[in-house]
């Protein structure tokens, strides 16, 4: 096994199907790139720790219930830009499958400043979780989902799509999960309405096993 596969593996499990006819990402950790000195805040252990906001984990309020009834959504299209306003962020975004092994897709460690779209699932707008994959930190700063841990509830999210359009979302929780204990229905199951998670690590960073964590946020199609 080459080190960058050792690299890949050590990120997640393999692809498995957790609802009928809906293949989806297992993962415990999607960085793809330990940085030499992490943006978090470190302990004089030389450890790293971030966390999620206080207040913004809200687990009822996400939708994970596969539908009732056929939804509005929108027809497939490539997104290509996000927008977070209450971040200030502006973020390219690229179509990405996943890695051989089954991992998900993550931006090479080089290219930290974009997110990663699973197009293997939804694209933004259409029924069903859209999954956007981002670095945290890189060797160089803060990367592209540096802030997702602080957004708010109805936090606003606006994707531009291939075909001129944009959707907008609505931020519902950002939850924080220990990478052997990764929820894969709840972050990647059906859903009744259109649906985004923003993906990235989180928790407590080390030089020795990188970070031990990954912070999700929820966020609803608004319009």
């Amino acid at each position: 096994m080459t080190t960058r596969q050792q690299r890949v593996a050590a990120r997640g499990r393999r692809l498995e199907t957790v609802a009928a006819a809906v293949t989806v990402l297992v993962a415990g950790a999607l960085c793809a790139a330990v940085p030499a000195e992490p943006v978090a805040e470190r302990d004089d252990r030389g450890a790293g720790l971030t966390m999620v906001a206080e207040g913004v984990s809200r687990p009822d309020a996400v939708d994970t219930e596969p539908p009732e009834a056929e939804p509005f959504v929108m027809p497939r299209s490539a997104p290509t830009r996000l927008s977070l306003p209450q971040l200030d962020a502006d973020i390219e975004v690229f179509g990405a499958d996943a890695e051989p092994d089954g991992t998900p897709p993550v931006p090479e460690k080089d290219d930290a400043d974009r997110a990663a779209w699973w197009r293997g699932g939804p694209s933004p707008g259409q029924q069903g979780p859209a999954l956007l994959v981002g670095h945290l930190d890189s060797v160089k700063g803060p990367a592209a989902f540096a802030r997702i841990g602080s957004l708010k509830p109805g936090a606003e999210v606006v994707v531009e799509r291939e075909d001129g359009s944009t959707v907008t979302f609505a931020v519902d929780s950002v939850e924080q999960y220990a990478k052997d204990d990764f929820p894969n229905a709840r972050v990647y199951g059906p859903t009744k309405t259109a649906q985004l998670r923003l993906i990235t690590c989180g928790g407590t960073w080390t030089k020795k096993d990188g970070y031990d964590a990954n912070i999700v946020a929820f966020a609803t199609i608004r319009s």
